[in-house]
């Protein structure tokens, strides 16, 4: 059986992580060239780029065919004709779904034209986090040029898009997710809106995030009302489902990383990310003395960056170690290949294995280190036994 997916979420993304370490075999649709971009090379996973309609679709499959609609809850017209062409060809056809949730206190529409008329009734300034696809309805809105501000993928495509349409360069939001409850917070508050308008994009889809800033900053919340409720299976469900379908067997467990200490004393250090994670490794590493600099787009709470902008190859001449934990799975990619090329140890937040060295959990007491690390999958057994250690040391040091 010929195992196909139509992907473009995270959901998509993971389950072909998981897919290619199990051996399977499959060809992966995706409708734009970004699309491909964050998606990172995989065994055994084959990727193909551009949309495609009914007839095309039906094209690639065939009745020995098995496909996984992994698109997003909002593209219903995707699902739609991938159902469609599956019924013509033959084709088993399986939903991967993103379960909803539960949203107290948010004003819902049904589609993005209501969401225009609302926010014309309304007349304040909104925060758009709804993709750049409806992005034109949005210019019915009354003084949308000052009114609001667009929040999109920063590709060449839609940026041209949004300067078609008339949206000002300084309100135009051009970044990739996730989004944290920080970030959108700051956002609300650096563009004075009073609206955010959203769809309910589930917990990977950052929804929980953007309702949390909302409710911290005071902002009304407006939703567009998934098209549709869907049946289907989780992430889990489906890789469980393959699993018995395809008889899958777990990967082989990667070999284990050798736990080499050295001194970072005076060593360049180089961290891009300003986020939770980037915060907690660059306060790692100035605790063993290196010369750590933080290269991040953006300043957040977690973090201040000491250079305000985009990576740059040259950030690499001269370091010892760099840790790449930007928000950017292309620009963190790219950051492993840079320092692979130089020969540069990179620990790569989002893709263990892009990381040449495992970041440990370290634990210190009574003049002792250790550093715990897993194989890349077992990452709570990792903190659990972390926990442990740190409290054996601390019971060495009140034994005195």
């Amino acid at each position: 059986m010929r195992l196909v997916i139509f992907s473009g979420t995270s959901e998509g993304h993971a389950l072909c992580r998981f897919l290619s370490a199990r051996g399977a075999r499959a060809a992966v649709y995706v409708a734009t060239a970004y699309g491909q971009q964050v998606l990172e090379p995989m065994e055994g996973i084959s990727v193909h780029t551009g949309r495609l309609d009914t007839g095309e679709m039906a094209a690639a499959l065939d009745a020995d065919t098995l496909v996984i609609d992994a698109t997003h809850p909002y593209a219903a017209v995707v699902s739609e004709n991938l159902r469609a062409a599956c019924g013509q060809t033959g084709a088993a056809y399986e939903r991967l779904i993103r379960p909803a949730l539960d949203a107290d206190g948010v004003q819902t529409v049904p589609d993005t034209a209501a969401a225009v008329a609302w926010l014309n009734a309304n007349g304040q300034s909104a925060l758009l986090t709804t993709g750049s696809k409806e992005l034109a309805a949005y210019t019915a809105v009354e003084r949308y040029q000052e009114r609001l501000f667009p929040r999109v993928l920063p590709s060449a495509e839609v940026l041209r898009t949004c300067e078609q349409l008339g949206f000002p360069g300084a309100h135009i939001i051009a970044m990739q997710g996730p989004f944290s409850h920080e970030l959108n917070a700051a956002l609300l508050r650096q563009t004075g809106a009073r609206v955010l308008v959203t769809k309910d994009t589930g917990a990977s889809g950052g929804f929980a995030e953007k309702l949390s800033a909302a409710r911290e900053v005071g902002v009304a919340v407006l939703c567009i009302a998934r098209p549709r409720a869907e049946q289907g299976k989780t992430l889990g469900e489906m890789q469980d489902y393959l699993t018995d379908t395809l008889g899958l067997h777990e990967p082989a467990r990667a070999p284990l990383r050798f736990p080499l200490f050295v001194s970072l004393v005076g060593k360049r250090c180089v961290v891009f990310g300003a986020g939770k994670i980037a915060a907690r490794r660059a306060g790692v590493l100035r605790r063993f003395g290196a010369a750590v600099r933080v290269i991040a787009p953006e300043s957040r709470s977690d973090l201040s960056p000491d250079e305000c902008r985009g990576y740059e190859k040259s950030d690499l001449t001269g370091a010892f170690l760099a840790v790449a934990a930007t928000d950017d799975h292309a620009v963190n990619r790219r950051i492993s290949e840079d320092c692979a090329a130089q020969g540069i140890p990179c620990s790569v937040a989002d893709c263990a294995a892009r990381s040449s060295f495992f970041f440990p959990a370290v634990c210190e007491g009574r003049g002792l280190v250790a550093g715990v690390v897993s194989d890349g999958r077992e990452h709570t057994a990792a903190a659990a036994a972390a926990k442990r250690i740190r409290a054996a040391l601390e019971e060495l040091d009140g034994a005195d």
